[in-house]
């Protein structure tokens, strides 16, 4: 029986996946697709299911890739169906629970992040052959909540806070964001740095800067909550909060306490000022 022809495999290969979208090249079968989590934690199984119709052809095989390498096939003809091919030693796959449309890879290793390809031919007399495509990222998570430094137990009416929120060492690096009393921070409020990477282990960490001058607003019954949150796609969700205590000023000897009450969210004025500055 003739094989199917590698050159579908190439121009496939070449077809873009973006935010969720599969891209598809169809030569007759129908209802080609692919289920692929976009992220997996290092260590866990990763079920990858390849979904078609094969209508009145007959199924000759089923080839899965990662990135131009093919790691298993399936071939109903052939005993056994299966096949595993060792020069991608570094997936592992679970025979027993893999077939015509389903392959699950056990204890995954970061260096497999890329592309996964699921490519379905039909047999004789037509041939038919699909390819789909989707990204898979292999994540080593943080050990350890972000943290939260440079932040005073007190402060007072118009004093600067500033401090920096870091995520620990993992891969991604974790996406950060700062919350005030449970509200996110406007973008003049944060300055981003680089990702600081872990060169022998190939791990990355992230820090987000905190600026802004205190008012009355910010504090809610004396107290003003902090908070810091770092996500990595949709398997880590991990956040650290810092509580502030009012420090009140002594009253002056005319009797006034300083005019703190504008709200630097949305209204212009001196803490506008600063935190145009920052930037």
């Amino acid at each position: 029986t003739p094989s199917p022809c590698y050159c579908s495999l190439t121009l496939s290969l070449s077809l873009s996946y973006v935010y969720g979208v599969v891209a598809e090249l169809t030569v007759g079968l129908r209802n080609v697709n692919v289920r692929i989590p976009a992220a997996v934690k290092r260590g866990d199984n990763a079920l990858l299911i390849c979904n078609y119709d094969i209508e009145n052809d007959t199924l000759y095989a089923v080839k899965w890739y990662r990135g131009r390498r093919e790691f298993y096939r399936y071939t109903p003809k052939e005993n056994p169906a299966w096949k595993i091919f060792t020069k991608t030693n570094e997936i592992e796959v679970e025979t027993t629970q893999s077939n015509a449309s389903h392959v699950l890879l056990r204890n995954v290793p970061t260096s497999i992040s890329g592309k996964f390809a699921c490519e379905v031919s039909a047999d004789a007399p037509t041939f038919d052959t699909s390819i789909v495509a989707a990204d898979m990222e292999v994540v080593e998570l943080p050990s350890q909540r972000p943290i939260i430094t440079g932040i005073h137990s007190r402060y007072r009416l118009g004093d600067i806070i500033n401090g920096n929120c870091s995520s620990d060492y993992s891969k991604p690096a974790a996406n950060l964001t700062w919350w005030i009393n449970d509200i996110q921070v406007p973008p003049n409020y944060l300055r981003v740095y680089d990702i600081q990477r872990h060169l022998a282990e190939h791990l990355e960490s992230s820090v987000l800067e905190l600026n802004f001058v205190v008012t009355t607003h910010h504090f809610i019954k004396g107290r003003l909550k902090l908070k810091c949150s770092a996500r990595i796609h949709d398997i880590y969700a991990q956040e650290s909060e810092k509580l502030i205590e009012e420090d009140r000023p002594r009253i002056l000897a005319s009797g006034r306490s300083p005019d703190m009450n504008m709200y630097p969210f949305d209204q212009p004025g001196d803490a506008d000022e600063h935190n145009e500055l920052f930037l």
